[in-house]
C-alpha cells in the first residue's frame, strides 16, 4: 500500500480537509501557500486558533461517527476512543485561549463532511487523513502566531497529531517516516 493509496498527495488531503472542517480563507492561504506570511497581530491570532479549533472539531467528528456507527472493534476502537480524548483536549485548551482574549470559537459544524467510513479501512484511513492534515496544518499555521502561550499549546498538539498519524500508518502498513 501507497500514499497515495491512502488519499492521494498529502497537501490535497491537508486542503480537502481544511476546506470540509471550515478553515477561514485566510487560513487556507497559508495551508495552500498563497500567503506566505502576515504581520503578526490579535486578529491574526484569532485566525489561527479558529482554524485549528475548527480542525479539532472535525477530528472530533470523525471518530464520534466511527464510535456511533461501531466502524472499528478491539484495538482499533481504543485507539479512536484515545485520540477522540485527545482532540478534545486540543480543542478545550485553544476554546479557554480563545475566550480568555475575548474571542468567540468557532461552533462544530451541525453537518460535518467526513466522506465514507463504512469499512475500518474507510474509517482508518479518514483517521490518517485527519491527522496528516491537523500535522501539516498545525506546523504552518503556529509559525504565524504571535502569542507564546499558544506558541507551547500548539507544540504539545502538534506531538499528539504525529503519534496518531504515526499509529494509523502503521496500522495501515505504511512507512511511518
Amino acid at each position: 500500500m501507497t500514499d497515495a493509496a491512502v488519499g492521494g498527495s498529502r497537501r490535497d488531503f491537508v486542503l480537502r480537509i481544511a476546506r470540509a472542517a471550515g478553515v477561514s480563507p485566510f487560513a487556507m492561504g497559508v495551508l495552500d501557500g498563497t500567503v506566505k506570511a502576515v504581520p503578526p497581530s490579535e486578529e491574526t491570532d484569532f485566525a489561527i486558533l479558529y482554524a485549528a479549533i475548527a480542525l479539532e472539531h472535525h477530528a472530533i467528528a470523525l471518530y464520534d461517527a466511527c464510535l456511533k456507527d461501531n466502524v472499528l472493534e478491539g484495538g482499533l476502537k481504543r485507539y479512536a476512543v484515545e485520540f477522540r480524548g485527545d482532540h478534545m483536549g486540543h480543542r478545550d485548551t485553544q476554546i479557554a485561549i480563545v475566550e480568555e482574549r475575548g474571542g468567540r470559537p468557532p461552533a462544530p459544524p451541525s453537518r460535518p463532511d467526513l466522506g465514507s467510513l463504512g469499512s475500518p479501512w474507510e474509517a482508518v484511513q479518514a483517521g490518517l487523513e485527519v491527522e496528516v492534515a491537523a500535522q501539516k496544518a498545525y506546523t504552518a499555521l503556529i509559525s504565524q502566531i504571535r502569542t507564546k502561550d499558544y506558541l507551547l499549546s500548539a507544540a504539545f498538539i502538534l506531538v499528539d497529531e504525529v503519534r496518531h498519524m504515526t499509529v494509523w500508518r502503521r496500522v495501515l502498513g505504511l512507512k511511518i517516516y
